[in-house]
């Protein structure tokens, strides 16, 4: 019995002086890597950072927190911010971020509201603290200008993760539920309210691969580049219409990019009539942009969807036999 009190005694000690010196390191390398940023090209501050959670947490708590980049003049500022960690997971990181924060973007100021918002991390557990996965969260935000303007979702979940035995390539996913436009937006790319006032969703799903694995901690000090993208699936859908598009594209060394993308839209002259009411296009053109879509559709056994394809070659785009012009660089 005695034996056993003594071995729960140590076992208790050693796993106290863990934590302590774990908590110790968190501070202390969490400390030195905001006065790294600090010291580079962005301006960050400050006002505390404690850890506590003894004795199965890590629980880091940073107040009045704010970073600026004056390059491109926008900056960020949260009263708390808050990353969790269990002690026997210490790879693993929980974000929290306050319900209300501020951000802003060449002198103008924008308020990011929340019901909550929270990311996680995790990382292998090996010298290289190779990237494995990261998502973020959001519960009803509201994006508000000064003048009380404000664009609002029902939710938001932004994914990334290794691609299961890959070493760089990456899943990416975005979803956007329930999109509330602006007044003044909506007035602008729908003058005659002709489609709902809520975008029911946006979905983004892709894998990009990359010219070397995302680690914190390697050796490599080269840029990663991107080597390809291949979009699984884009989809939006607003009302009765819809548009979603599927393709790969690779750029080459200078950044041109190769690839295609099959393109389908519902009940697309909807859109058509939305360019009209906003005069992007003249009324007169819009039998003629009809028999264009009549010749380029390749889907014409199904009366209500257009289905085109987005071809890239050396970084010039064409809609079918119908040149758009260059397509953007991505290095």
């Amino acid at each position: 019995m005695r034996k056993l009190i003594a071995l729960v005694v140590v076992a208790a000690t050693l796993y106290g002086g863990y934590w302590f010196v774990g908590r110790s390191q968190i501070q202390s390398k969490l400390s030195e890597a905001l006065v790294d940023i600090d010291a580079g090209d962005y301006d960050l501050t400050y006002d505390t950072l404690h850890t506590k959670g003894f004795p199965s947490r890590f629980d880091t708590t940073i107040t009045n927190l704010e970073f600026n980049d004056p390059l491109t003049a926008t900056s960020w500022a949260a009263p708390i911010f808050q990353l969790f960690a269990l002690s026997y997971r210490p790879n693993e990181v929980i974000a929290v971020f306050p319900n209300e924060q501020t951000l802003t973007v060449d002198g103008e100021v924008f308020t990011l509201l929340t019901n909550d918002m929270r990311a996680s991390g995790k990382v292998r557990a090996n010298a290289t603290l190779a990237f494995q996965t990261a998502t973020i969260e959001m519960d009803y935000p509201r994006i508000r200008t000064e003048e009380g303007a404000e664009l609002a979702m029902a939710s938001i979940l932004a994914a990334m993760r290794l691609t299961p035995e890959t070493i760089q390539t990456y899943d990416l996913f975005l979803e956007a539920r329930s999109i509330e436009l602006p007044e003044d937006v909506r007035r602008m790319i729908d003058p005659q309210n002709q489609q709902p006032a809520i975008i029911q969703s946006l979905r983004f799903d892709s894998d990009i691969d990359l010219s070397a694995p995302i680690e914190l901690n390697g050796a490599n000090t080269d840029p990663i580049g991107l080597e390809a993208i291949s979009i699984k699936e884009f989809a939006l859908a607003w009302g009765e219409m819809s548009l979603s598009a599927i393709g790969d594209v690779t750029p080459d060394a200078t950044g041109l990019l190769n690839g295609s993308f099959s393109i389908s839209a519902r009940n697309w002259q909807q859109l058509l009539d939305l360019a009209v009411a906003t005069g992007s296009i003249p009324e007169e053109r819009r039998l003629l942009i009809v028999g264009m879509a009549a010749n380029i559709d390749e889907t014409p056994h199904v009366p209500d969807t257009l289905t085109a394809t987005l071809t890239i070659t050396d970084g010039q785009m064409a809609l079918g036999p119908i040149p758009l012009g260059a397509a953007p660089l991505l290095r």
